[in-house]
């Protein structure tokens, strides 16, 4: 009777902890969080202009409002860390850019 090969794992291990950043999952994350916002600025702009009731405009108007001030909040976050050298220069300049731009509108 022959022997059956090993079963390979089922998850792959991860890497050694020097060879990834713990910040790099982060960065990528907020990366990420503020392009939603952007694209979902330009949907309520768009719906915005095409909106004819009162109370659904105020409400759409608010949660633009609220994608701005997190916008300015992960700005203000992105530099402070800036300051402090805590995290991959490279992925805090780009944070730092996609929060820079404005939503649209």
């Amino acid at each position: 009777m022959t022997p059956l090969p090993p079963v390979p794992p089922l998850f792959l291990p991860c890497p050694a902890p020097s060879s990834v950043r713990c910040s790099d999952s982060l960065m990528a994350g907020l990366c990420r969080e503020v392009d939603r916002a952007r694209q979902r600025g330009g949907q309520l702009l768009a719906l915005l202009a095409r909106c004819q009731d009162r109370g659904l405009g105020l409400r759409l108007r608010q949660e633009l409002v609220r994608l701005q001030e997190r916008r300015r909040e992960l700005l203000a976050t992105a530099l402070s860390w800036r300051e402090s050298d805590r995290a991959d220069p490279l992925a805090l300049e780009f944070l730092i850019e996609l929060c820079s731009r404005p939503l649209p509108g």
